[in-house]
């Protein structure tokens, strides 16, 4: 008798699992992501699929259902939960930590600025032959985009101190940081015949200089975050380490239009600001970050803004904050046209710029407006990173939660 229960159970799991895989929520339920963030005291509605249960383990926390059949998370306070759903309520089959956060209000950025970087070490751009000998560097097997971090111990902080750190043909030991790696390579210089000099026989880069947007600050910390994605090093797109930088006030005085199949870019004059206006101490795959040296300020929302999670993120209308004027921040309508996984490469959402004012000032989206904020229901959601060469009025962006993680405890 108890064989015969167990046969029907199993068969009717079996029975439940093949309609499971039919049913239409299934791959919606599946493509959940393993974290999902809310704010607190707020709901945010879930998917669902028939023979799925949820159930939500949180004292403060519940589920309710919604119009449509689906479920609707409710968050009554700062407590993290964990939803499960689960096949007839027996057998597990998803399950979703849900982080609770309190809403954080920032200062929307839009304003253009100067971001000016020297590197932590030099990067390796090239190598050259000295004469008739080979490059020292190269023999040595350190390549393009490589960096060069320590001689003998001693740190590198320019290439002209690389230079002055080599007086002979005595062998150097030099750490080279490769992607994530640190090598020690031994260098013996050569004697360039040309002038008498002893050589490495690598051109390096130690700093860069370019215009993009500030996409948010925190009044309360200082912290800042603009670009949405990382300064890369012009010839070898390695990442560039900061050693120190500085973030300047950038007055546009031109702006060259995008144009299909040519992106277009912001000319300022932010070299000629006497001082900084903050400092910059990170630069990531998701923006650089740093802290003001005074409290952000913003002329169209002067209360500041909260920011939204992710997953409050939806497709339609938004605007975009950015500056093509002089200094004045403009605010322009944009829609969410796509939601990604989200990841390391800044890319969480595909957008559309619909306003025909900027269009016309623009063609679209232009190299410098990387980091305009992006609002959505009363919300900063992310900020504008990449323009699609081929349709400059479309482009890609970072969400702000995004930005917030590689932030970190920054100017805590």
């Amino acid at each position: 008798m108890r064989d015969l229960s167990r046969r029907r159970l199993t068969g009717l799991l079996a029975a439940s699992v093949a309609a499971l895989m039919v049913s239409g929520g299934l791959s919606t339920v599946v493509s959940l992501p393993r974290r999902i963030v809310m704010r607190s005291n707020s709901a945010l509605e879930m998917p669902t699929a028939a023979f799925l249960r949820a159930r939500i383990d949180s004292g403060e926390a519940g589920i309710t259902d919604t119009s449509d059949g689906g479920i609707a998370v409710r968050s009554g306070g700062a407590e993290d939960a964990r939803l499960t759903y689960s096949l007839l309520g027996v057998l597990p089959f998803k399950t979703v930590n849900v982080a609770v956060e309190n809403e954080r209000v920032l200062m929307p950025g839009g304003q253009s600025v100067g971001i000016a970087i020297d590197t932590e070490g030099v990067i390796v751009v090239g190598a050259s032959d000295l004469g008739g000998t080979p490059s020292p560097i190269r023999a040595a097997g350190i390549r393009t985009g490589d960096i060069i971090q320590r001689v003998n111990g001693f740190p590198v902080e320019s290439a002209g101190a690389l230079s002055g750190m080599v007086v002979d043909g005595e062998t150097l030991r030099l750490d080279v940081l490769r992607g994530d790696t640190v090598m020690t390579k031994a260098v013996t210089p050569a004697l360039d015949g040309r002038d008498g000099c002893w050589r490495l026989g690598a051109w390096v880069r130690d700093s860069t200089a370019g215009v993009g947007t500030l996409t948010f600050s925190d009044p309360g910390t200082g912290l800042f975050g603009a670009l949405g994605h990382a300064i890369t090093d012009v010839d070898t797109r390695v990442t560039m380490p900061v050693g120190e930088g500085e973030l300047y006030e950038n007055r546009v005085v031109d702006v060259s239009p995008s144009t299909q199949g040519a992106p277009g870019e912001l000319t300022g004059d932010f070299v000629f600001h006497p001082s900084a206006i903050g400092t910059v101490k990170k630069n990531t795959g998701r923006g650089i970050f740093g802290t003001m040296d005074a409290p952000g300020v913003s002329a169209l929302y002067p209360e500041g803004l909260p920011t939204a999670p992710r997953s409050a993120i939806h497709t339609g209308p938004a605007t975009l904050l950015t500056t093509v004027d002089g200094g004045e921040v403009g605010e322009y309508r944009c829609e969410i046209v796509r939601l990604n996984d989200g990841g390391p490469d800044a890319r969480d959402m595909v957008l559309r710029v619909t306003d025909e004012a900027l269009i016309g000032k623009t063609g679209g989206i232009v190299q410098g407006m990387s980091g305009s904020p992006v609002i959505q229901d009363g919300h900063i959601i992310g900020a504008v990173t990449h323009v699609m060469v081929n349709d400059p009025r479309m482009g890609y962006g970072i969400s702000i939660e995004s930005m917030l993680e590689s932030a970190g405890d920054l100017a805590a």
